[in-house]
């Protein structure tokens, strides 16, 4: 039986995996951040899937959390690991507490490399394992009043790209996947993080603006089956793909964006913020 560790699988794309990959036969060890999230993705999985307490910042939790898996697994292998887990602080960065910025890059980039470090020994016990980083379309193109959001995916781009390298003559393949917008979790709790932003007559329209435009992705986008087919795609293909980009925004906007100039695509992002 294949077996996968995914993070971030409380809610979103996250627990919409590790109920496919259940309902596949896989062995499916999920870690979730809050405790009321254990027994409601319990009710929709079979006994095949373990949901367990993961928070990706703190080194004991991530290790309390492997040793559960090392220790069901025994001497078997990970068929792959899934890092999903992430967060989105919205608004200005002028006005962004610094210790917001510190926790969107510990939880985007620095926990996703924690989690893989762990698991990494398991994954090379095992033939043709895989390493999965959910990232973004907006590791790729870049607006204003996202920009610890962008920095985390964008640096989440180039660990792809160097553990892919790295991890090559050990047979663990790292596929990226980048969805465009979906209808997650992260909408409604990026446009919740303005609301704790100090008032600004700068940028006060602004954000207000910013703050109906994430509600409103949240309630209008896809959702997340999209990305979930491009992750079972690069778990279980026999040659996968380095990249998956998800519908058209993240198929399109970033071939476009090369193409355009700076300050015309910055008349054009200003817009959705006007």
């Amino acid at each position: 039986m294949r077996s996968v560790v995914i993070t971030g699988a409380g809610s979103g794309i996250g627990a919409a995996t590790v109920v496919r990959l259940d309902r596949d036969g896989w062995r499916v060890f999920a870690g979730v951040h809050g405790p009321e999230e254990i027994p409601v993705l319990d009710r929709q999985t079979s006994d095949r899937v373990t949901v367990a307490p993961l928070d990706v910042t703190n080194a004991s939790s991530i290790k309390e959390f492997a040793g559960l898996v090392y220790l069901q697994l025994g001497a078997d292998g990970l068929h792959a690991l899934v890092d999903n887990a992430g967060k989105g602080f919205a608004g200005p960065l002028e006005t962004l507490p610094i210790e917001k910025l510190r926790e969107q890059l510990e939880v985007n980039v620095v926990g996703q490399v924690a989690v893989t470090q762990q698991f990494l020994p398991a994954l090379r016990r095992s033939e043709g394992s895989r390493v999965v980083l959910v990232g973004s379309v907006g590791g790729l193109v870049a607006v204003g009043f996202a920009g610890a959001y962008h920095a985390s995916k964008y640096a989440l781009e180039a660990i792809g790209d160097a553990w892919r390298q790295e991890l090559a003559p050990d047979d663990v393949q790292v596929a990226l996947v980048e969805p465009g917008p979906l209808a997650t979790p992260i909408w409604s709790k990026a446009a919740h993080s303005l609301d704790a932003l100090p008032s600004t007559d700068r940028y006060g329209d602004r954000v207000r603006a910013l703050r109906e435009r994430l509600e409103r992705m949240g309630k209008t986008s896809a959702g997340p089956e999209q990305a979930v087919e491009l992750i079972v795609h690069a778990l279980t293909a026999a040659r996968p793909r380095t990249r998956y980009a998800g519908g058209v925004a993240a198929k399109v906007v970033p071939r476009v964006r090369r193409l355009v100039p700076d300050r015309l695509f910055d008349r054009f992002a200003q817009r959705l913020t006007a």
